[in-house]
């Protein structure tokens, strides 16, 4: 009698032990697709605020890249464009928007102007596409810069400047301007040295004390090449990030302007980096 109530005890330990895990189970597989949701209802929010970003990016663009300095320290010519976080639904959402100046920048055909080439024949393969875009990403290389590593091979060399042609080759109706503001000290050097303009030490000076030099002049070296020094710039590069709870993404977006209005040309979602 003894025994038969210890089995029964046991088939009824037995059946509770299976009863939790069968619970547990329920649980966590409740818990799993609650997470899938909540993540797919962050990324629909990801995907929204890309989109509302346009609409500071052109303000920016139209009332304040006019007047851009870059800190003559940086490497690249970078700027923060606004860095906002808030409270909304219980979930913590952050949006950082950073510019480079596409002007600012090595052009796409430097070598063409007699600049000394910079970088490594590996990292310029994205350069040689018909349609050229940080998604045809170099090997052993940063692709897209960010706040934290503004100095990457995107934020250095221009991807729309000049303008690429439709065969992939490089054309601008108004030729290859370097903006004297944004473009690093590094550069405005390697033009002023190879185009024989002097002394660039105004500029630096008025950088250094981040007041905007204005200059707008075309030069030609001795190999009859090209270029022009100008205050402003037509085309600009944004890094927009986004965080949602423990989700960041990320896309790279290109603008220019024609004709006087600012048109959003490229638009890439960075994988993670």
């Amino acid at each position: 009698m003894n025994n038969r109530h210890g089995i029964a005890m046991l088939i009824v330990l037995l059946a509770m032990t299976v009863l939790i895990a069968g619970v547990s189970i329920i649980a966590r597989t409740r818990a799993t697709q609650s997470l899938i949701e909540l993540r797919s209802q962050n990324m629909v929010q990801v995907d929204d605020l890309f989109r509302a970003a346009d609409t500071p990016i052109r303000a920016w663009l139209e009332e304040q890249s006019p007047y851009a300095v870059v800190d003559s320290s940086l490497d690249a010519p970078m700027l923060l464009v606004c860095d906002d976080q808030v409270e909304l639904l219980n979930k913590a959402i952050r949006v950082r928007i950073s510019a480079w100046d596409q002007q600012g920048m090595f052009p796409r055909n430097f070598e063409e102007l007699g600049l000394a080439f910079p970088f490594k024949s590996s990292e310029m393969n994205w350069l040689d596409t018909p349609t050229p875009g940080l998604d045809l990403q170099p090997t052993g290389s940063t692709v897209f810069p960010s706040f934290e590593y503004p100095s990457a091979i995107g934020g250095l060399v221009a991807t729309h400047h000049p303008w690429p042609s439709q065969s992939g080759t490089t054309r601008s109706r108004t030729g290859v301007a370097i903006n004297i503001n944004t473009a690093p000290i590094s550069l405005i050097e390697e033009v002023f040295v190879s185009y024989n303009l002097g002394d660039p030490n105004n500029i630096f000076e008025k950088r250094t004390n981040h007041e905007m030099a204005s200059v707008t002049m075309s030069a030609q070296n001795a190999q009859q090449s090209n270029i022009r020094l100008v205050s402003t710039s037509r085309v600009w590069s944004m890094r927009v990030d986004v965080w949602i709870d423990t989700i960041r993404q990320s896309c790279w977006c290109v603008y220019t302007n024609q004709g006087g209005q600012w048109r959003l040309v490229q638009r890439l979602r960075i994988a993670d980096d």
